[in-house]
């Protein structure tokens, strides 16, 4: 003796009662994937993220790296400038003090003072590891990790 099901796609059983008073239908269980299935889908699926990730960190360092090197040529053409510019103005100071100190001595002094200027402006300038990390990559990496233990609580 056998029940249809009111679910289409759904098989019943019928199932005997012990004590043999009648039948009692009970709906078979449907198959999940094996564990190695979804091992295999969650493996393929991580390597996918680490791709896309990669290929991001990649894309972002290649736009800071353009950035960088932009305004890399932008400061040593604006050093040539100034270099210029400041190597005249040297060599005028050096003549106005050549008229009340010896000229050796005007040298020297107006030659440590642009120096110290110098070594300031470049000390000022100078980029930094922050400049070029990665952080929308950074943030993304942080967010997959945090996504990965709560799902595995």
């Amino acid at each position: 003796m056998t029940e249809s099901s009111a679910t289409p796609g759904a098989t019943s059983s019928v199932v005997a009662s012990p004590s043999g008073a009648g039948s009692v239908p009970r709906p078979e269980r449907r198959s999940e994937p094996p564990l190695q299935d979804t091992l295999v889908d969650l493996w393929e699926n991580i390597s996918k993220l680490l791709q896309q990730e990669i290929a991001l960190a990649k894309v972002e360092l290649g736009e800071k790296a353009q950035r960088l090197k932009a305004e890399l040529l932008g400061s040593i053409a604006g050093a040539a400038l100034l270099l210029a510019g400041l190597l005249a103005v040297v060599a005028a100071v050096i003549l106005l003090l050549a008229r009340v100190m010896p000229d050796w001595l005007a040298a020297l002094l107006t030659g440590v003072a642009a120096g110290g200027g110098g070594y300031l402006l470049l000390a000022k300038l100078r980029p930094s590891v922050a400049d070029i990390t990665p952080e929308r990559t950074a943030q993304n990496l942080k967010k997959d990790i945090q996504t990965f233990t709560e799902a595995r609580r």
